[in-house]
C-alpha cells in the first residue's frame, strides 16, 4: 500500500497538522495499523490511523473495514509506512498473512451481522449466545461467514498455542455491535497460577477496548484498558454497579485505564510478533 508516495512504502502529505500529530505519537520502528475506511475511485482510499484519517493508494483491493499493518520507517522529512504482508520471510510471513485472512473474513462477517442485528431489530442490544445461534440458524450466508472468520482463526490459534501464549476464540456475540473482536485465553499450568481470558474489540466510542479477566478458584477480578480513556470514570462506575454475577460469583473490577499505544495493532499482532 503506498500512501501519497511512492517506493516500497509510503509517505503521508495529508496536511501540517496530521502529519505533526502522526509524528507526536509514534516512533520509527514501530507497527500500527489503519482501518480503511472508504474506497475512493482510482485506487485511493480514506485511512484512520489512531485517529488520524489520512488519504491513501492502495495497491491491491480491500474491502472497507479492513484492517492494514504497517511498519514507521521514517517520520522526518517525509512519514514513510512499510505495509507489513505476506512478502516478508520466515514465520513472520505466515503469521502475517493468516492474520489479514482472519482480518478480512472478520471484517465481510461484522458487516453482515451489523446488517441483520439491523433488519432483526436487534441492533444495539446484548446478544446472549443462544440468541446468536438462533440469528446464525435463520440466515445461511451469515452463518457461511461466521464459519469463515471462525475456519481463519483456527491456524492462529495453534500458532499461539505452539508458542505457549494461549488460545484464540472468535466470539462476535460478547460484542456484537463492535469490531475485531478477539478473546485469548490462557489457562493456568499450576494450582497457584490464575487463568487469564483477554477479550478485546474495537468499541465506537472507546476504540480499541481490552477486558482482562483473572480468575482461580471462587475469585474472579476484571481490568478493562481503553484507547480513549476519557470514558474510563463512567466505565468504572457502570462494572461496580455489576459486581454480583448470575452465576454467583462477585467481581472484583480493578479499573479502567488506558490502553499503551504499543496495543493499538491489536493482541493478536502483539503476541505474535513479540517475542
Amino acid at each position: 500500500m503506498r500512501v501519497s508516495g511512492s517506493g516500497t512504502g509510503g509517505s503521508y502529505n495529508g496536511g501540517g497538522n496530521r502529519s505533526d500529530r502522526f509524528r507526536n505519537r509514534h516512533r520509527p520502528g514501530q507497527k500500527v495499523r489503519g482501518m480503511l475506511i472508504k474506497n475512493l475511485p482510482d485506487s485511493l482510499a480514506w485511512v484512520d490511523i489512531d485517529g488520524e484519517r489520512l488519504l491513501a493508494q492502495l495497491e491491491s483491493p480491500r474491502p472497507e473495514g479492513s484492517r492494514l499493518l504497517f511498519l514507521v520507517q521514517q517520520l522526518i522529512p517525509q512519514i514513510i509506512l512499510k505495509e507489513l504482508t505476506g512478502g516478508t520471510q520466515g514465520n513472520a510471513a505466515n503469521a502475517l498473512g493468516r492474520i489479514s485472512d482472519f482480518d478480512s473474513a472478520r471484517t465481510l462477517f461484522e458487516n453482515r451481522l451489523r446488517s441483520a442485528l439491523k433488519q432483526a431489530g436487534l441492533f444495539g442490544r446484548a446478544m446472549p449466545l443462544p440468541d446468536f445461534l438462533n440469528l446464525l440458524a435463520s440466515t445461511p450466508p451469515l452463518h457461511a461467514a461466521y464459519r469463515d472468520a471462525a475456519n481463519c482463526a483456527a491456524p492462529l490459534s495453534k500458532a499461539l498455542l505452539d508458542a505457549d501464549k494461549g488460545t484464540l476464540c472468535y466470539q462476535p456475540w460478547l460484542a456484537p455491535t463492535s469490531r475485531r473482536q478477539a478473546t485469548i485465553a490462557r489457562n493456568a499450568q499450576t494450582d497457584s497460577q490464575l487463568t487469564e481470558t483477554l477479550i478485546e474489540f474495537d468499541h465506537t466510542r472507546m476504540g480499541l477496548t481490552r477486558v482482562q479477566f483473572l480468575h482461580k478458584g471462587d475469585s474472579l477480578s476484571c481490568r478493562v484498558q481503553l484507547q480513549h480513556p476519557e470514558h474510563a470514570n463512567d466505565l468504572s462506575r457502570y462494572l461496580d454497579s455489576r459486581k454480583y454475577h448470575s452465576t454467583g460469583f462477585t467481581i472484583q473490577h480493578l479499573g479502567a485505564t488506558k490502553l499503551p499505544r504499543t496495543s493499538h495493532s491489536g493482541i493478536l499482532a502483539e503476541l505474535l510478533f513479540k517475542g
